[in-house]
């Protein structure tokens, strides 16, 4: 039987922010002289919901502007709970345009957070080992390590929320200790550290990102370094999950739950994983 070639992804890398449903509230692009739709607010300068960091004049760097107001929103309990009150339910508009990163996809998931933020959102996540998590937030000129290896590869480019999972990777300890990090401190930060962008993926060469990324061993070996800039960092992480993959969360894991009004910090669990039977008496733990 002739077996069938597996097919390539062939589209050009790009940012494509996630869509949720159209009811939700949605974002608009803001024309100056022209008046906004009915249940839309503005977020654009001037205003209490402006973006410092708006006018950076690259994608690259605009997506990163995205990150540092989200990591700022995050210390600013005053602003998350007049979020929830004076912008929830309504569209909200800025003058960037529609396919390009902005603070108001921050602000929609902020005014109406998700119950789970793992179930959907504006953002995208991933989990990774420690400390490799904790160091990709470190800039590169103070001694960070930009360059993740994977054994698969994605054509999403921007910004990346990035949870610190429960696994430790020794080898990356020794790499921190080489770069002059604390590597001990590192490799305690769990949960969700921060954010950064996403901007390049390529195939691992024997000589490519040294010496920050791995590289094959031999042909069959099929790696790629993601490289990731533009990293800002949570005053303090906040609780979450691992999963797999990159995944459409909501900014929302950026937060702390009791910030934004919920009074049940830890999401409920999965009614479709097994509970795991109570030890026997005498049994010991």
């Amino acid at each position: 039987m002739r077996r069938r070639r597996p097919t390539l992804l062939t589209r050009p890398a790009r940012w494509e922010p996630p869509q949720p449903a159209w009811l939700d509230p949605q974002p608009v692009r803001q024309h100056p002289g022209v008046a906004l739709p009915a249940h839309t607010r503005s977020v654009a300068s001037p205003g209490p919901w402006t973006s410092r960091w708006a006018f950076a004049p690259t994608w690259q760097g605009r997506a990163g502007a995205v990150i540092d107001y989200a990591v700022w929103l995050a210390g600013r309990v005053d602003l998350l709970t007049a979020a929830r009150t004076e912008l929830a339910g309504a569209n909200l508009a800025c003058y960037c345009p529609l396919d390009e990163p902005c603070h108001r996809d921050v602000l929609l998931d902020v005014a109406n957070p998700p119950a789970d933020p793992l179930a959907g959102g504006r953002a995208v996540g991933l989990t990774l080992r420690r400390p490799w998590a904790s160091l990709l937030l470190v800039p590169r000129h103070l001694g960070g390590i930009p360059i993740h290896t994977c054994t698969w590869s994605t054509d999403y480019r921007g910004p990346v929320c990035i949870f610190a999972g429960t696994r430790i990777v020794a080898s990356a300890k020794s790499t921190a200790a080489t770069a002059g990090l604390d590597a001990d401190w590192h490799t305690k930060q769990t949960g969700w550290l921060g954010a950064a962008v996403l901007v390049n993926i390529h195939r691992a060469g024997r000589h490519c990102c040294q010496p920050r990324g791995a590289h094959p061993r031999n042909h069959d070996d099929r790696l790629y370094h993601w490289v990731f800039t533009n990293p800002g960092r949570l005053a303090l992480p906040t609780y979450g999950r691992g999963f797999l993959g990159l995944r459409a969360v909501s900014w929302t894991v950026l937060m702390r739950r009791r910030a934004l009004g919920f009074t049940h910090l830890r999401p409920s669990p999965d009614p479709s994983t097994p509970t795991p039977a109570a030890p026997p008496p005498g049994a010991s733990p």
